[in-house]
């Protein structure tokens, strides 16, 4: 399959409010998209096959229809980190800070009856501009969607979940969390397959598997802010169903890495490489390339790509302003898609770097707004973003 680009179109903005939505993913086909935020709330939105008509805005631009989610998957306690499913739409897989996974099936009957209040943020603003009818603007009627609870728990973490993967055969996840853990798991019987442990006082920030679910790539570092005593920061392969390591991709690409120091000195290093953290990583359909971001706060947020049979680092590519937020490869390998804080995504060409389209636009700053999530539909016709704005983006790429 070969995406193609030409001339993207956005076709919906789904209000999706509340504390920051935080992933998102197609679920089976491009009309059908979860989205999750840091409440731990996840929707489910059916689109009609037409979207509705654009409403010119007071300042004259033009907003996208918006459309109501018709489920809601009720079950986290925290925020959803991470979500997937797998591409009949039966699996949907979510990763959280309540040290959990869960496993959904969207297609069963619904639990129950729900109120969902979407668009808090809106009533707050407009409440604010209306003290005579506050009370009666904020206890507005939500809207009123299904209720599904999970299939199946996954609890084999011990802190919070930051890192989610799966394989592309959709036979195998790999979940990483804030204590160095790093979990693979059978996804047909819902079981652990093989588990290993980072560097001490890291957190797993990314994780990929291969094709196959054979081979990952994953990526820690610590959370500390300050220049001393800091745990040096890792990228590596492995053998994943053994946990054995198989390279040690910042030991190729940088000499003077050290893994055992945690000086000042030492993280200069390789601080440039890493930045703020290597917070995305996906692994090419054939296996043979790995693209890791540097993510926000640092200037500009570059992708390494690693050469998977060797573990080194071949180049540089895309570039978000503030830093990365999430990328994943095209069906073929030949584009890199991406998200960042600077509220794009931009279409990357792997091979030679230059930037084939960008969509959104930027909003004067990284503490702003950012997109914080992608996804590609099965068949990479549409793409999504989660907006930290309190909005899921959909864009067709070829009109």
């Amino acid at each position: 399959m070969t995406m193609k680009i030409n001339n993207p179109k956005l076709l919906w903005q789904l209000t999706c409010e509340g504390s920051w939505p935080s992933a998102v993913t197609f679920v089976g086909s491009g009309q059908r998209i979860a989205a999750a935020n840091q409440e731990g709330q996840i929707y489910l939105w059916d689109l009609p096959a037409e979207p509705g008509k654009f409403e010119a805005e007071k300042n004259s631009e033009l907003k996208a229809p918006n459309h109501d989610p018709i489920r809601r998957f009720d079950g986290h306690t925290n925020g959803v980190t991470h979500l997937r499913a797998t591409r009949d739409g039966k699996v949907l897989v979510s990763a959280s800070l309540d040290h959990s996974l869960r496993l959904w099936d969207p297609t069963s009957p619904a639990n129950g009856q729900g109120e969902a209040i979407l668009d808090g943020d809106q009533r707050r603003s407009k409440a604010k501009r209306d003290k005579k009818k506050e009370e009666e603007i904020l206890k507005a009627p939500g809207v009123k969607v299904e209720t599904v609870t999970a299939k199946q728990v996954l609890g084999g973490h011990t802190d919070w979940v930051m890192a989610l993967g799966m394989s592309g055969d959709e036979t195998r996840l790999i979940s990483g969390d804030a204590r160095a853990g790093v979990i693979v798991w059978d996804l047909p019987a819902a079981k652990e397959t093989a588990r290993w442990t980072g560097l001490p006082w890291n957190w797993i920030r990314a994780a990929a598997l291969s094709q196959d679910g054979k081979t990952a790539i994953v990526t820690e570092s610590c959370d500390k802010h300050d220049d001393f005593d800091i745990p040096a920061a890792a990228l590596r392969t492995y053998d994943a169903t053994s946990g054995q390591i198989k390279h040690d991709v910042m030991k190729n690409h940088l000499p003077k890495y050290d893994i055992k120091a945690t000086s000042y000195g030492s993280a200069q290093v390789w601080r440039k490489f890493v930045s703020a953290g290597l917070i995305a990583a996906d692994i090419s359909p054939d296996g043979k390339l790995a693209a890791v971001g540097q993510g926000g706060e640092n200037d500009t947020g570059k992708f390494h790509i690693v050469d998977m049979e060797s573990g080194k680092v071949l180049r540089e590519i895309s570039g978000h302003r503030y830093g990365v937020t999430d990328g994943r490869f095209s069906s073929d390998g030949k584009y890199l898609l991406s998200t960042g804080r600077d509220t794009t995504l931009r279409i990357t060409n792997v091979e030679d770097g230059k930037e084939v389209a960008a969509l959104g636009s930027p909003r004067g700053g990284q503490f702003k707004d950012w997109f914080s999530a992608l996804a590609i539909s099965p068949d990479e016709q549409t793409v999504a973003v989660a907006d930290i704005a309190g909005l899921i983006q959909v864009w067709s790429l070829s009109t």
